[in-house]
């Protein structure tokens, strides 16, 4: 849990620099709305020096300014210049939403914690059976 935490945070981290090193503002626009439990799935559509990109990725309708995004809807984009299918809302700092940074950071830290809990108890059980082991043999002695 802590490594894949991790490492979509580095990913959030490495994608927000990429574009903060050379950032393209484009405009987007939302070209499918699916229904889905829990929300929508939506894909903007966005041009960058004459090729076509795609990216459902954003966080439209959670937080964004945009609550309920419907076809056609235009949207603001930062791209990053060197790798244009890098992009992120202009209202945010990393592409997967703000939001996520604290998430995936809670996601690391507790899945670190688990993972240094487990490997106590299994280091606690290797030395209770071993000090079993050692008496057990003193003891048929």
């Amino acid at each position: 849990m802590a490594l894949v935490g991790g490492c979509s945070l580095a990913g959030e981290i490495s994608d927000a620099g990429r574009i903060d090193a050379s950032p393209v503002r484009v405009y987007g626009v939302v070209d499918r709305v699916v229904q889905v439990r829990g929300g929508s799935d939506i894909r903007v559509s966005y041009q960058v020096d004459g090729q076509r990109f795609a990216t459902e990725d954003l966080p439209l309708g959670h937080g964004a300014r945009l609550t309920d995004p419907a076809v056609g809807t235009a949207v603001c984009l930062e791209a990053a210049a060197e790798h244009p299918a890098t992009v992120r809302l202009c209202s945010q700092k990393y592409p997967g939403g703000d939001n996520m940074i604290p998430t995936e950071g809670l996601v690391v830290l507790a899945g670190a914690a688990g993972g240094l809990m487990a490997a106590g108890w299994i280091v606690a059980v290797a030395r209770q059976e071993r000090r079993e082991r050692e008496r057990s043999l003193r003891d048929s002695l």
